[in-house]
């Protein structure tokens, strides 16, 4: 423990001398007003002119300097509990202070006056200053705050280097985030609001597009991400040596969305692979599951499991679509089991359930197949439909010959309906892209818990040396645990190489405190007394990241760590700062921003065309259609006369605007019977099944019972 009063004496004996230095300086300049007064003495006389002749008073400016520069360091040393008046004040008069008293001199009495005043408010800022910041210092530490970072940049081909600043030892530094090997995962965790899009997800989607990566990204709040990947695609157009095509998968607007079957027979090889299918779907739509599953989600898997398989190997996958396999699940059960088990590759998965039915189990087995039949009913939906049974483009977005940027968008008001499908996009894409001799690949998650994707941590353990960058954000790990389970988000958490964190809360704060372990601190705590003040320090083994520090992070400040590789330290690996972002230049960027571009032509320009090239003819059907839901009963003459009526009372804005609005409603509708007539198609195609292989639906022979010859026959023939 060291006593105040040993550093005190030193403080106090710079302040005299430099007291002492100005008060020489006072008496040799103001010598003739003090000696009229009788104010001298002959001492003090004879140790001026020993002064004098050293040279000492050459310059009034001499002796005043060393003296103030003395006052200042003894007094900027004062300790206390600091004061209300404010920094700006503070400045002001150290200003004000320096200024007087180094003022020109005019005469003695002038002299004695500014340097006196100047000497009193330039020590009184000086202490102040010295009394705020050690009250400051004593509230919040920064010094033991935070840590030394990387400041350098370390730049490769595939690195993602993000700029930072950081304050240390009373300092902002600027630094670098250097993601050197991105293929070893990275997770991003953040409450709503902390900046995740824009400071992480942002320069990943940027950096990547640069340097050639094929990418998908799953948007959740679609068209946030997209928005950016598309304009970020644009500026980088001739940098790519084969350029990826772009596509999306939106299932609100189908103009701005291609289409894509994630069950391509292409993409099933064997039977363990509809297995696995059938284990993804059951588990999104019903995610208690991931914990533990009951007997009728474990039936309702080898059902749907089964009718897959079926469509995959019926008229060489003709029908092996996700909308053909939920309307062959609403089928009669019956009719499905009969047909079903005439293959033998089926035998094993339908016997169970044709057992039941020749046992008479009538109500277990109806809610086995309920277990699957109601969740797969919210699937029902033309626009969806739709987009699940075409075949724009294949999923192998790192196709070295065909690579692709897919961004596939989710909604938050549909998330239960939208979720499952695209963690069906998402298995099937990444069973595709994780082989070698592909182009690297960039693979961005948003929201990661919307969705449940069986298998990632085993692609996350493989992807590295497949050239697959995963990128997975989360609000929170607590969400992460919920839906994928305490297993699989622990291994899933510890397999990622690079974490990014905002601001994030309780439990999930304390655990990441507690992962970028403690380091030895210096402490300072001070006692004072009516005689003397003491300063108690200490060496303290505290947290690199305090939970208080994490808890309290700004938007856009970010904690976490990188990996690196053996070809390339990095010393430095936990980082804590804001990261920077160049506003103007994004501003600029956003100005010049294209809007995400029409993928399918519906035909729905032709049908607006058509309505502008016959304006009268277009009015009059509409006025004419009006008049005939209406009220009061028109003759046809009536209301073709009523029409033509109206038509010409119509002034040129109002016919203008009538005008576009009539032609988007008949595109509007052109799209609908386009998405309705596909839609019906689909549920013909699986009546069409039913009736082909079913010619006499009550003569059902279950599975055990000659299944070999089941096959129904013509009555007629």
């Amino acid at each position: 423990m060291a006593h105040r009063s040993e550093y005190d004496k030193y403080y106090s004996a710079m302040t005299l001398v430099g007291c002492l230095l100005v008060i020489v300086n006072l008496y040799y300049y103001v010598h003739p007003l003090l000696s009229q007064h009788g104010l001298t003495a002959e001492i003090a006389d004879l140790i001026v002119r020993k002064l004098r002749s050293g040279g000492v008073f050459v310059t009034p400016y001499r002796t005043k300097l060393i003296g103030m520069a003395l006052i200042a360091a003894g007094l900027v040393t004062q300790t206390g509990k600091g004061t209300a008046v404010g920094w700006i004040t503070v400045i002001v008069a150290a200003v004000l202070g320096a200024g007087l008293y180094l003022f020109p001199f005019f005469s003695p009495l002038f002299y004695l006056v500014t340097t006196c005043v100047g000497a009193f408010v330039f020590g009184w800022a000086i202490a102040t200053a010295g009394r705020k910041f050690s009250a400051f210092n004593e509230a919040i530490n920064d010094r033991n705050e935070t840590f030394s970072q990387c400041r350098k940049l370390m730049k490769t081909k595939d690195s993602i280097n993000i700029p930072m600043k950081f304050q240390y030892r009373y300092r902002w530094r600027k630094g670098w985030i250097n993601v050197i090997n991105p293929y070893r995962a990275t997770m991003v965790l953040g409450t709503p609001g902390s900046g995740k899009s824009f400071s992480v997800y942002g320069p990943f989607i940027e950096q990547m597009i640069a340097k050639g990566y094929s990418m998908f990204v799953y948007d959740y709040k679609f068209p946030d991400l997209t928005e950016v990947v598309y304009n970020e695609y644009l500026g980088n157009i001739n940098n790519y040596d084969v350029l990826p095509e772009f596509c999306v998968i939106n299932f609100n607007d189908p103009t701005k969305s291609l289409r894509c079957n994630p069950l391509n027979p292409l993409y099933i090889k064997d039977p363990a692979d509809t297995t696995e299918i059938a284990d993804l779907v059951m588990l999104n739509v019903n995610k208690a599951a991931v914990e533990k599953e009951d007997f009728f989600t474990l039936s309702a898997k080898v059902y749907l499991d089964a009718l897959i398989w079926f469509l995959k190997i019926y008229e060489d996958g003709r029908y092996c679509t996700f909308p053909h396999v939920i309307e062959l699940m609403a089928q009669d059960y019956k009719k499905v089991f009969s047909i079903l088990s005439r293959y033998p590759e089926l035998e094993a998965k339908i016997k169970p359930f044709a057992n039941a039915l020749e046992g008479g189990a009538q109500d277990q087995l109806q809610g086995q197949i309920a277990s699957a039949q109601i969740p797969l009913n919210k699937f029902v939906s033309p626009s969806l439909y739709w987009v699940l049974t075409g075949n724009d483009f294949t999923l192998d977005i790192n196709d070295p010959k065909h690579p692709k940027i897919l961004c596939v968008g989710n909604d938050p008001d549909r998330q239960a309906i939208y979720g499952t499908t695209l963690a069906l996009f998402t298995s099937r894409m990444f069973k595709l892209i994780n082989h070698k001799f592909k182009r690297m690949c960039g693979v961005l998650l948003d929201e990661l818990p919307t969705i449940f994707l069986k298998g990632l941590d085993n692609l996350i353990a493989t992807a590295r040396s497949n050239l697959v960058a995963i990128v997975l954000g989360a609000q929170d790990k607590s969400q992460l645990k919920r839906d994928y389970g305490e297993k699989e988000s622990e291994v899933i958490f510890n397999t990622v190489g690079n974490i990014f964190s905002g601001q994030v809360n309780g439990k999930t704060a304390e655990e990441l405190s507690k992962s970028f372990g403690k380091e030895f601190r210096k402490r300072e705590s001070q006692t004072r007394g009516i005689e003397q003040d003491s300063v108690n320090i200490s060496f303290q083994h505290e947290e690199l990241l305090p939970l208080s520090t994490i808890e309290t992070l700004s938007q856009g400040v970010f904690f976490g760590k990188v990996a690196d590789n053996n070809d390339m330290k990095i010393k430095e690996k936990f980082f804590c700062g804001e990261i920077i972002r160049d506003l103007k230049q994004l501003k600029k960027k956003r100005k010049r921003w294209r809007q995400l571009p029409r993928l399918t032509d519906f035909g729905e320009d032709q049908v607006k065309q058509a309505v502008y090239d016959n304006p009268d003819d277009q009015l009059m059907e509409y006025f004419s259609n009006e008049l005939s839901k209406g009220v009061v009963v028109y003759s046809d003459d009536g209301i073709q006369a009523e029409a033509r009526s109206r038509v010409e009372a119509l002034s040129d804005k109002e016919r203008a605007s009538l005008i576009e609005s009539i032609a988007n409603a008949k595109a509007e509708k052109c799209i609908r019977d386009v998405i309705q007539r596909n839609f019906r198609r689909v549920q013909a195609d699986v009546r069409g099944i039913i009736e082909k292989e079913c010619w006499q639906p009550q003569d059902i022979t279950p599975l055990g019972k000659g299944a070999a010859d089941s096959r129904m026959v013509d009555p007629f023939a």
